[in-house]
């Protein structure tokens, strides 16, 4: 709206953001309609083309709700920034080296030769190279003012930093060099696949992935030929057809060479392209996610903060599925096996893995989203639904771990019922093993203590040894110095 208080509302509220606010001097000041005034508004965005300008629109729309502000979008356009061109030169001056005929003047122009000389001064102007021009400019004082003498100071244009004139038309922009490799690199991957179902086939089923690998053939030969224009059909044909070929012929030797059988051959290589797949769509996903953003502001600390917060939480969460191991099937506590720090962590690393993988894939998700500006309209659930599906996640994942922890228990319980010895746990070795009095009346916890049966043990701890009885399932306890522990026999009995 055309009045003093809106428009400066206007202009504070878009330039609060970032953005470059420039008053409309259109031709046609009639489209906007009596008593309005319009405003141009460069939003700043990052991310994909895709989506950018409906999201710059709702990104301007949604800070006049949230302010009342009486201002909207009348047209939006997608600018984009000609980045790959610098129509800049650049001069570098430096002194001018010696012209005798001694070692060290010739020494010193070959490093001129070179471009190893020091640069006293750097200047940037846009258009062509135009040295002479340069050098006239700076010795008559221009710019900063400082001294520059032609007679002891050359002027050189290094390679690369050769500017363009703007009046000439912009070049077609080039494609970048991931937009070729990906294709090819997806036809090359569906050839081998290819090869390899044609291993695993049997039949008139086996020309189907041949038939597959022959469509490919010519899109692959197109990708490859395409830096070069007006290439003939029959070179894309043909470059391709040996491309794909080749990959073809590798998947079937591979299929028949490999140690399993070629369906087992192809199950392996179909699981590693979705692990590769889905490490390149979180690595992606995260780097959307996190750039430009408050964890990317606050890196610097936030990272250093998570170390030693990782170093507590890895070995607390370790201890505590020792003690659900050891109180959920034999009631012992868990002092009851002594266990190294380090088997604390390696037993808190899987479901603390899985938990942070699952984090990641949120994350991820929200970052392709983001990436493609598509949050912009949902942004209150994306506040509020990404860090409650994240939490979510990882206790769900922390829950399996204690699951995980309770069967391994079960599994033992029954193993010791059995009278086998259950199997490791994360540094948690149990035997059944044979435990002799030194005296007729000695201190027991919980006994009495059966002598003619093996007992289950997880160690000592400290002056004592704690015990359970698999035919009562009871927990026992003696101290060390009342009683002999010995390995059963070869019959698995004690006495």
């Amino acid at each position: 709206m055309n009045h003093p208080t809106e428009v400066a509302l206007a202009r504070q509220l878009l330039e609060g953001r970032g953005w470059p606010v420039t008053s409309w001097d259109g031709t046609d000041p009639a489209w906007l309609g009596d008593g309005r005034t319009g405003l141009e508004v460069e939003v700043r965005l990052h991310g994909a083309k895709f989506g950018a300008v409906q999201a710059a629109t709702s990104e301007i729309e949604g800070l006049a709700r949230r302010y009342r502000a009486g201002m909207w979008v009348v047209d939006a356009d997608l600018v984009d920034h000609d980045l790959e061109h610098d129509y800049r030169s650049g001069y570098h001056s430096y002194r001018t080296p010696p012209t005798g005929p001694g070692l060290f003047a010739k020494l010193a122009r070959g490093r001129e030769t070179l471009g190893l000389v020091t640069t006293q001064r750097l200047v940037r102007r846009p258009g062509p190279p135009a040295i002479d021009i340069v050098a006239q400019r700076l010795a008559n004082g221009a710019l900063t003012g400082r001294p520059h003498d032609p007679n002891t100071y050359s002027i050189r244009v290094p390679a690369g930093m050769t500017g363009r004139d703007p009046a000439v038309p912009r070049p077609a922009p080039a494609v970048s060099l991931w937009r070729l490799l990906l294709p090819v690199f997806g036809a090359v991957m569906v050839a081998f696949g290819c090869g390899i179902a044609t291993a695993v086939l049997s039949g008139a089923w086996a020309l189907l992935p041949l038939a597959i690998a022959a469509g490919v053939a010519w899109p692959t030969g197109r990708g490859l030929t395409s830096p070069w224009e007006h290439q003939h059909l029959a070179i894309q044909i043909a470059s391709g057809a040996l491309l794909t070929g080749g990959m073809v012929v590798l998947g079937v030797l591979y299929a028949l060479n490999s140690p399993g059988t070629p369906a087992e051959a192809a199950g392996m290589t179909l699981l590693g392209v979705l692990a590769v797949a889905l490490t390149a769509f979180i690595l992606c996903g995260l780097a959307w996610a996190l750039v430009h953003s408050w964890f990317s502001r606050h890196a610097s600390w936030v990272v250093p903060a998570l170390v030693p917060a990782l170093a507590l939480v890895l070995p607390w969460f370790g201890g505590l599925l020792h003690t659900m191991y050891l109180r959920h099937a034999f009631d012992l506590p868990s002092e009851a096996a002594s266990v190294s720090m380090y088997w604390q962590y390696a037993a808190s690393l899987k479901p603390l893995g899985i938990a942070g993988l699952m984090a990641a894939l949120v994350m991820a998700f929200a970052g392709w989203l983001r990436h493609f500006h598509q949050w912009v309209n949902s942004r209150v659930m994306v506040i509020i639904g990404v860090p409650f599906l994240t939490i979510f996640v990882i206790t769900i994942s922390l829950l399996a771990g204690l699951a995980q922890a309770e069967g391994a228990a079960a599994r033992a319980w029954a193993a010791t019922r059995a009278g086998h010895d259950p199997a490791p746990y994360f540094g948690i070795q149990g035997r059944l093993v044979c435990v002799e009095p030194l005296e007729k009346r000695f201190p027991v916890l919980n006994g009495p203590l059966d002598i003619k049966h093996p007992l289950l043990t997880f160690g000592t701890s400290g002056d004592r040894v704690w015990l359970w009885d698999p035919r009562r399932t009871e927990t026992l306890s003696v101290r060390l110095e009342d009683v002999i522990v010995t390995e059963r026999n070869v019959n698995g009995r004690c006495g």
